[in-house]
């Protein structure tokens, strides 16, 4: 194949190894370009070192701003060898450093397309005072595109004259399972896999898993998976020592997250953060075939039809959650529909499915 046939795009945005989330849909995506040979990848990774120690850094910082000139000179770099430009930000990235990186995508005659991670770019927006709202509809507007995983974000940002909006989901690569397991026969095993803070639901999990101890005949024990942040980890930690049926058991490498959750009767995540698009650990939890418990809150309806591939409580509520934990743990056959239908749904957010559709937005638009 000829050099000038290939391709090459300049992406922008975390890496792993932070479990789920952005960093993992990046990196799902670059190596599904890997497998395109008409396509290449250049990446400008905008990690933050990783230290959950540390409390969340919130606003601007010296560590933010420094961060950000690093990301501006290699952004520089990369963007003379490349064909089209691709920016994960979330919302404060977004009002920062995107308008900077589009001006010189502009000056560089390179199409520019923003990606949001989560799904409140719109809320964001509908916070801001004028005139910095009128200021980053202006910037938002005059971008070749944007790339929203919701169709609930999609919508919203139609709302405020953004008609460069295309839904393209989050995505996952099919994990390399054998087929569909089998429910387990003797209690329920559930699993919490995210970054373990008050927001993803960990604490309402482990309130719910308290009352079924004290109230329900049901078996079921649920094990926590993911970073522990400082805010967070004394009472948690605490929280799962008082908790017999609950079992903190670290890290795990993102790429195996699917594998593990098959491995599972269910993945429970009673989030309530309020960034939450399409979380792609509902995601992996589909591409394994495993049914899914969590809440009516943001998108997750999108994903999650109750009573077809998963059951949907209200935000913060232990007793409703504790009472879809034991609908699914005495009903055997309904969770082995449920993984059913969460695999065959799940073929939609497949990075071979997804992928060419986003790469079909970014350059058909060009030879338009």
């Amino acid at each position: 194949m000829c050099a000038n046939c290939v391709k090459t795009l300049l992406i922008v945005g975390p890496q792993p190894p932070s479990i789920g989330g952005s960093p993992a849909t990046v990196q799902a995506i670059l190596n599904e370009l890997g497998k395109h040979p008409s396509y290449q990848a250049i990446l400008v990774n905008t990690s933050p070192p990783l230290d959950y120690s540390k409390k969340k850094m919130r606003g601007l910082s010296i560590e933010k701003l420094r961060r950000a000139v690093l990301i501006g000179s290699r952004y520089v770099r990369g963007i003379g060898h490349s064909d089209a430009v691709l920016v994960f930000a979330n919302n404060l990235f977004t009002l920062t450093l995107v308008p900077l990186l589009f001006l010189f995508a502009r000056l560089s005659r390179r199409p520019f397309y923003l990606k949001p991670v989560g799904g409140d770019l719109g809320l964001y927006i509908g916070s801001r005072k004028e005139p910095l709202r009128s200021y980053l509809l202006y910037v938002l507007c005059s971008l070749d595109g944007i790339l929203a995983q919701t169709h609930d974000l999609q919508k919203a940002l139609r709302g405020f004259g953004c008609a460069n909006v295309y839904y393209v989901p989050g995505c996952r690569p099919l994990p390399q399972i054998a087929g569909l397991l089998t429910t387990s026969t003797e209690g329920l095993r559930l699993i919490f896999l995210s970054q373990i803070t008050r927001e993803k639901g960990a604490f309402v999990l482990l309130d719910a898993l308290q009352l079924l101890e004290r109230e329900s005949s049901a078996r079921v024990a649920c094990d926590f998976y993911g970073p522990i942040f400082e805010e967070d980890r004394e009472s948690f930690l605490h929280q799962v020592e008082a908790t017999a049926s609950a079992r903190y058991c670290g890290l795990v490498e993102a790429e195996a997250a699917s594998c593990l959750i098959a491995g599972y009767d269910a993945l429970i995540l009673p989030t309530h953060f309020v960034s939450e698009g399409h979380p792609g650990v509902i995601i992996e939890a589909m591409m394994a075939g495993v049914p899914v418990i969590s809440t009516r809150h943001g998108s997750i309806p999108d994903l999650i039809a109750h009573g077809e591939n998963g059951l949907l409580v209200p935000v913060r509520d232990s007793r409703a959650l504790a009472e879809a934990i034991t609908q699914i743990a005495l009903d055997r056959d309904l969770r082995k529909r449920m993984g059913e239908a969460n695999f065959a749904r799940g073929h939609e957010f497949r990075t071979d499915v997804v992928v060419p559709k986003m790469l079909d937005i970014m350059f058909r638009t060009q030879a338009e």
